[in-house]
């Protein structure tokens, strides 16, 4: 059986981190596995978790247009949690394309690995300075 740390060690978001860093995210996220055809999350509501796939592929949409694919290692629901308060609104919906697995987190969670491992906390900065100028 893989453990989570060996999922994670796979994925771009994780590349640079430290194998004791890499074992502390571990402890920090949950792993879920959803079919086909359900919401990740729906634009508007509260954030109160971020999610990083492991396998499979989901649509963004803003407003009811879809503007984005997104697939295995890429983050979701880290802006909201980003947001001055921690929990901000989301501001997209993200739907199950295919079957997916994916790993969740807390907002806690999300800050303790921020805390815990410094590459990461540059990527995340990357992917929302990227998403912001493509909203703009």
């Amino acid at each position: 059986m893989r453990l989570p740390k060996d999922d994670l060690r796979e994925l771009t978001l994780f590349s640079d981190t430290s194998r004791s860093e890499l074992a502390l995210i571990a402890q920090q996220l949950t792993r879920i596995d959803l079919p086909a055809g359900k919401e990740l999350m729906h634009e508007g509501a509260n954030g109160d978790e971020f999610m990083i796939i492991l396998e499979g592929k989901a649509e963004v949409s803003q407003g009811g247009k879809m503007i984005a694919t997104i697939g295995r290692g890429d983050l979701v629901g880290e802006m909201a949690l980003l947001h001055e308060n921690g929990r901000g609104k989301r501001n997209a919906s993200v739907t199950a394309v295919t079957d997916m697995i994916f790993y969740v987190g807390t907002p806690t969670e999300f800050r303790q690995i921020l805390n815990v491992a410094p590459s990461v906390v540059e990527k995340v900065q990357r992917t929302v300075a990227s998403r912001t100028l493509e909203a703009a």
